[in-house]
């Protein structure tokens, strides 16, 4: 009943943040931001949580810094889909740029191997920014993204993500157009960060706990050999954006296809946590990463009182080798 009106509220907000200067509209989302961090006591504990998982070892004034900065981040999305109707490739350059020392020189050596991409990213910074970005560019692809509840909402996001070029993937039944595209040397994005079903996939280590993960990227990429090419945006303090692509990382079959899998869903959990510990403001710390846990582990880890999850952390990290 209230789809449409959220639909309708959702448009007027991104017609104003695309007609206002960039400084103001950038003032009033992180300011729209932080009251949101202070009266959103729900994803704020996710975010302590997870920081506390994450980074045991700071404060927790510290962690609630980089969780106040993670809530603007996020927020930015909003501002930069709302002026994606105005990038062009003229202009692109001037908001994102390509990191001199980790950028086209990976993606070109992903390329060359002429097997397709696999681009492994997460929620980083305004990630819906980034494919948009690498479109412009001259570097189209396709990604994945799970269809939004409010049908108008899904229909305005899809024009908006592909109106640079790009192609949406729906996440169900996903993997045979992936397949497709990698056959014909296409590329393709899937976000690996957030918590999955074990049936989608399996526990991996993250920051040292196990965290349900999805194996879709392993399973593609050692049925297609298909490089896998980690790509981010990194915030910038001038309010512009660097892409930066890591080296590609190439999968091998061993005969074991359960074991491969495991091996390298794990790695790409490494690769995701070395970037978040580069840029620990940009990542999305509101989301229940260690919502399920092996029936050995706590069920629940976020109803846990501080002193318990505390004691749970230590017990883990003295089991670690």
């Amino acid at each position: 009943m209230l789809s449409y009106p959220t639909y309708v509220l959702v448009r007027v907000a991104t017609f104003f943040l695309r007609v206002l200067p960039r400084p103001l509209g950038t003032a009033i989302i992180k300011t729209l931001a932080t009251a949101t961090y202070y009266l959103d006591s729900r994803h704020r504990h996710i975010a302590r949580v997870n920081l506390t998982i994450a980074f045991p070892e700071l404060s927790p004034r510290e962690r609630d810094r980089i969780a106040r900065r993670s809530f603007q981040n996020t927020g930015m999305n909003l501002l930069e889909i709302s002026r994606l109707p105005d990038l062009t490739t003229d202009t692109i350059g001037s908001l994102v740029t390509y990191d001199a020392e980790s950028g086209l020189n990976n993606y070109e050596a992903a390329r060359a191997k002429k097997k397709g991409i696999l681009y492994l990213t997460g929620h980083f910074s305004a990630w819906e920014l980034l494919p948009a970005a690498h479109a412009l560019h001259g570097h189209p692809l396709s990604f994945v993204t799970r269809p939004l509840d409010n049908d108008f909402l899904d229909r305005y996001m899809r024009m908006l993500r592909e109106s640079k070029g790009n192609s949406v993937i729906p996440k169900k039944n996903s993997a045979r157009q992936i397949l497709k595209t990698l056959k014909s040397n296409g590329t393709a994005g899937i976000l690996i960060d957030q918590n999955t079903s074990l049936q989608e996939g399996m526990f991996a280590d993250f920051f040292g706990l196990p965290a349900a993960t999805t194996s879709g990227m392993a399973f593609l990429a050692l049925h297609t050999d298909a490089p896998v090419l980690p790509g981010y945006l990194t915030p910038m303090r001038n309010g512009r954006y660097t892409i930066k692509f890591l080296p590609p990382i190439e999968t091998k079959q061993t005969g074991d296809m359960q074991r491969d899998l495991a091996v390298y869903t794990r790695a790409f959990n490494e690769v995701l946590e070395k970037i978040i510990r580069e840029q620990p403001e940009s990542w999305l710390w509101g989301h229940k990463r260690w919502k399920y846990q092996p029936p050995e582990n706590p069920q629940n880890l976020y109803n846990l009182s501080e002193q318990d999850l505390a004691r749970f952390l230590k017990k883990i990290r003295e089991q670690k080798p």
